[in-house]
């Protein structure tokens, strides 16, 4: 499942929304990217992500694709917002489950 959105997701949602019905999975990798308040020793006051419809998803897709092709999969999920956001907020968000712990790190 790949998602879009301007607005902030909710982890323990989208873990039991990936985790529901599908019984096969036995770990689940999460990984969360957030806006932080300095770059390059600069300090950030807040950061606005662009996107183009149509071509984002097809990127990402493509990513979630090829990790599928890699390594025995039972679900995935991408969650990337766009907009303007702050330092401290939740920018992207990867989940891989699988069977096995093995495969989905």
């Amino acid at each position: 499942m790949i998602r879009i959105q301007e607005e902030a997701f909710d982890v323990a949602a989208e873990l039991e929304r990936l985790k529901s019905g599908n019984r096969d999975i036995g770990g689940v990798t999460i990984f969360v990217g957030s806006v932080r308040d300095f770059s390059d020793a600069r300090d950030v006051a807040a950061m606005t992500l662009e996107h183009y419809p149509g071509m984002t998803e097809k990127a990402l897709q493509e990513i979630d694709a090829e990790a599928h092709r890699r390594w025995p999969l039972a679900a995935t999920l991408i969650v990337h917002r766009h907009g303007r956001l702050l330092p401290g907020e939740d920018i992207v968000l990867v989940m891989a489950a699988s069977a096995h712990r093995d495969a989905a790190f």
